[in-house]
């Protein structure tokens, strides 16, 4: 079994789609592409499909890269080269492919499509993943299904709330999860027939054999008529060829597994906050809070504190993110907000304290999450001056 998968691993090549801008998580986003944004304190968003990358083994996966993109090379050039290289002798180095000079990727499949020269001859399969979710996934399972089902197009699925299930894929299944319908985005998302307040959405994790893959782009973005997997490629696929749908579940518990799309401030924040339930599946990832400083007198709760985090003398911190580097001064006070990395919060500061101070004064999303972060083009001094002129009365 092991020689299979070793074999499976070596005709695999792998895709990781990090080039969008993130408009919806704005303004997080204004200064470093969405797949860099900090999370879960320690880590970036792209390390979780990229130590699925690692723990399934693959060894010849690409990223690609557009928005800011060499903020996104930079990460990976210092925080993920060396342990790719020394955790096996036939792992391929991680290469990261914006488009070539006067280009621009129309879209997720035409990112592919300009860069078809990487699926050599001798790959059989081809995994497409996106560098902007959460969750842990050991891609031979995937993989081992798409094989024995004998698929051309294998989509990876997890029920999902139905009531968010209009920002994604919904698919719909025969009992042998063989894919009998498919609507990207849609207004009124199907429901589950066994649970109608669940939809089945598609994770952006897909399998293609190397063939199918290469004459659908050929034909949807070759011939100029689409650029995008969800709205061009798999629905065309769907009704030409074999596909599968993969259940994204624990088989034991009996119950969808843990995944997460951060495309949103909201989505983002409720991701953080599961960090730190106890039953949390990553609650094992955050790091300890050790890596923070707080001082004796502040008060900190329920909240994400990132390496090199500063809490100062009688500051209040409450239910928020705060990423790496960021400092609260004396005094200051913040309930339901992020901080983006980097932001020093001047002492007596206060954020969250007053839900329509905050609307006239910061970002606040829809839930009344407020974010603090650098204005584009401005330094770090210019913004504390800022943070001061609207401080706690």
């Amino acid at each position: 079994m092991k020689r299979d998968n070793a074999s499976v691993l070596e005709r695999t090549a792998t895709f990781i789609l990090a080039g969008g801008q993130g408009e919806r998580l704005h303004p997080l986003t204004l200064s470093r592409p969405k797949p860099a944004v900090s999370f879960g304190g320690a880590f970036r968003i792209i390390d979780f499909t990229l130590f699925n990358c690692l723990h399934s083994g693959l060894s010849r996966v690409s990223l690609l890269t557009q928005y800011k993109s060499e903020e996104l090379h930079r990460y990976i050039r210092e925080g993920w080269s060396d342990l790719w290289g020394r955790t096996s002798a036939r792992r391929e180095p991680l290469l990261c492919l914006p488009p070539v000079s006067g280009k621009r990727y129309r879209g997720t499949a035409d990112a592919i499509f300009q860069n078809v020269s990487l699926i050599q001859a001798g790959s059989e399969f081809v995994l497409v993943l996106s560098g902007d979710h959460i969750y842990e996934m050991d891609y031979r399972d995937l993989l081992r299904q798409h094989m024995e089902t004998n698929a051309d197009l294998t989509i990876a699925a997890v029920e999902y709330p139905i009531c968010d299930a209009s920002h994604f894929g919904v698919i719909q299944v025969d009992e042998t999860f063989r894919i009998t319908g498919f609507d990207e985005k849609p207004a009124i998302p199907r429901p589950l027939a066994s649970n109608r307040s669940m939809a089945l959405v598609s994770m952006g994790v897909y399998v293609f054999k190397r063939s199918t893959l290469l004459g659908a782009l050929d034909v949807v973005c070759g011939s100029g008529q689409g650029a995008d997997f969800g709205h061009d490629i798999i629905p065309a696929l769907i009704r030409s060829v074999r596909t599968y749908a993969y259940d994204f579940r624990d088989v034991t518990q009996g119950v969808p597994r843990y995944w997460r799309d951060v495309g949103t401030i909201d989505a983002y924040y409720a991701a953080s906050m599961d960090t730190l339930h106890a039953e949390s599946p990553l609650k094992r990832k955050v790091p300890v809070r050790q890596s923070a400083r707080i001082d004796v007198t502040a008060q900190v709760g329920r909240s994400v504190l990132s390496p090199g985090v500063e809490v100062e003398r009688n500051a209040m911190v409450y239910d928020s993110v705060l990423m790496p580097g960021v400092r609260v001064g004396t005094g200051a006070q913040l309930r339901r907000v992020i901080v983006e990395e980097g932001v020093h919060i001047p002492a007596g500061f206060c954020a969250g304290c007053d839900a329509e101070h905050g609307r006239n004064h910061q970002f606040v999303s829809e839930k009344g999450v407020g974010v603090i972060a650098h204005e584009p083009g401005n330094a770090r001094s210019r913004r504390s001056s800022e943070l001061e002129a609207i401080r706690c009365r």
